[in-house]
């Protein structure tokens, strides 16, 4: 079986998807990521994930990548030709990731987890004590490493848009894009036999947290000195960006042993709506690049003004749903992992905390360029994992319709989950953008390796 298939297996066949997919069915842009992104990395600018080309090249100031401009700010003025007003997208662009915790066969031991706590007898003819044992160790290690993170983004035409105005000396940068991000992970609890009722239990929970993000930005960049210090061709370039935000940010906690012949998708769209905060919020970035003719050297720092967003609260005012409900009973297990366990917080804020990045571009030949780029601090993502990417890139831009360009990359994560991705991209016929990556640590399924990670992106956008 091919890794495609292995993936879209996870994807499709799991729990997690099935929560996944119930969480958005009400937002059909969202839902459109997912169903057709069918195999789904973050980063500290503005957004959730990269786009286009960026997924590959990463946040390096490539001129000739169209999405390049709106990771520095300070890059807009470049993406636009002295001879040109305007520069835009003329069609959609899609983006989307996906990765796994190191636990092997996670989603089938979780499956035949609930298929035990349905009905002990779907334990076969092994004994009480090896199930216990057996289990009980799949429920510590999913505990500890077991999630499902998927991150999807779209930009609709004509953004990023790129104006450089009569009235202005600089470049003004407009954009809009939505994007998704979702972790299911394990809140491990012990699975005890009750010998007089002859069933297994266990208050071990599905623990699920998303965030759907609409962003409006505009930044305006110009060049504020050439040929610096006496070195011609030079010049210095600085940008600014204001971020709009609008970001609804969730959690919930389903426990394993109430989802049996339940309607889940239903219960995921009520809990949801029960607990979703939905908020406002203004980001700041600032952007410098020094251009030569064979180099260019970048910082950014983003969300100075480390703008913050609540989570819907959980496992708390419990008695306010219908006794013995599964909003109730979901309700108490949450507060259980909360206030007894301190697993989990009951009030939760997401705070974009200001990051600086340094990136730079060597010019080997026209046409030939070498990238890098590495944050400089540890930050969380919207559901709480840990991020701090290092990125070296290198791509090749042909002059020939016909030849296609290339870029190949390789990532690192040096918080959080510590994977290593490698990344390659094609442009056709200088307007259709196609990028992979993939981490470069496995995890098995169905006793075949998979990578833990898997990116795609595509995007239509004139070469430049």
């Amino acid at each position: 079986m091919s890794i495609g298939a292995h993936i879209l297996k996870v994807i499709t066949c799991s729990t997690t998807y099935r929560l996944v997919q119930a969480q958005f069915m009400w937002k059909p842009v969202t839902l459109l990521l997912i169903s057709l992104v069918i195999i789904p990395p973050t980063y500290a600018n503005s957004n959730l994930l990269n786009h286009s080309q960026g997924i590959t090249t990463g946040q390096s100031a490539n001129h000739h990548a169209l999405f390049s401009g709106i990771a520095n700010p300070a890059m807009g003025h470049l993406a636009v030709r002295p001879s040109e007003r305007f520069r835009l997208a003329y069609f959609f662009s899609l983006s989307s990731a996906t990765e796994l915790g190191q636990v092997d066969n996670f989603v089938d031991d979780i499956d035949e987890l609930i298929n035990i706590l349905e009905d002990s007898a779907n334990a076969g003819d092994i004994p009480v004590n090896e199930t216990l044992d057996r289990f009980n160790l799949v429920i510590t290690q999913a505990g500890q490493d077991g999630y499902l993170k998927t991150t999807n983004g779209i930009y609709l035409p004509p953004f990023p848009l790129y104006w450089r105005p009569l009235f202005l000396p600089g470049t003004l940068t407009f954009e809009f894009n939505i994007e998704s991000q979702i972790n299911v992970s394990a809140l491990a609890d012990e699975l005890i036999y009750d010998d007089q009722k002859e069933t297994f239990s266990t208050a071990t929970s599905a623990y699920l947290k998303s965030g759907l993000q609409t962003k409006f930005a505009v930044s305006y960049s110009q060049s504020l000195s050439q040929d610096l210090f006496g070195t011609k061709g030079t010049q210095l370039l600085v940008g600014a960006r204001l971020n709009i935000y609008d970001l609804e940010l969730s959690k919930q906690v389903f426990q394993l042993e109430l989802l049996r012949g339940q309607g889940i998708e239903d219960l995921i769209k009520d809990e949801y709506k029960n607990n979703r905060i939905k908020s406002t919020g203004i980001g700041l970035d600032f952007g410098a690049i020094w251009s030569a003719k064979k180099y260019r050297l970048g910082a950014t720092i983003t969300n100075v003004n480390a703008p913050a967003f609540h989570y819907g609260a959980i496992g708390v005012n419990c008695d306010k749903y219908i006794d013995a409900s599964h909003s109730q009973s979901n309700c108490y297990i949450a507060n259980y992992f909360s206030n007894i366990k301190g697993d989990i917080k009951t009030h939760e804020q997401h705070t974009k905390n200001p990051v600086i990045t340094l990136d730079g571009s060597y010019f080997i030949s026209p046409k030939w360029l070498v990238s890098a780029a590495a944050e400089l601090s540890n930050y969380d993502d919207t559901v709480g994992q840990e991020n701090q990417w290092v990125h070296w890139s290198s791509s090749y831009q042909p002059n020939s319709f016909w030849v296609p360009s290339t870029r190949v990359s390789y990532r690192k994560n040096l918080a959080g989950s510590k994977l290593s991705y490698a990344g390659i991209g094609l442009t056709l016929g200088k307007v259709v953008n196609i990028d992979f990556n993939f981490a470069l640590d496995d995890v098995i399924v169905d006793t075949d390796k998979v990578p833990r990670g898997i990116g795609f992106a595509l995007s239509i956008e004139e070469w430049f």
